[in-house]
């Protein structure tokens, strides 16, 4: 059996943090996408234009919540 140094261990606890952190940004987006939905469910967009121009902001919005550099208090607020 080897030894771990210290380095190891801090690694290994960087790694389990940011999957955490991924995890829970997640979890951000895909209620940020279901209130979005909701909020076209009870008024809708006007004609097929408005479903296209929503659907390409809501594909602009997913993207910058998944930007390493978004947080999940941003996705939550609505700060994207």
């Amino acid at each position: 059996m080897t030894q771990r140094d210290d380095g190891h261990d801090y690694r290994d606890s960087k790694n389990r943090a940011e999957a955490y952190e991924r995890k829970q940004k997640y979890e951000a987006i895909i209620d940020m996408v279901i209130r979005w939905l909701d909020s076209n469910i009870d008024d809708p967009p006007m004609g097929s234009i408005g479903i296209a121009t929503d659907s390409a902001d809501l594909k602009q919005k997913i993207e910058l919540a998944l930007d390493p550099s978004t947080t999940k208090k941003q996705i939550e607020d609505g700060d994207l």
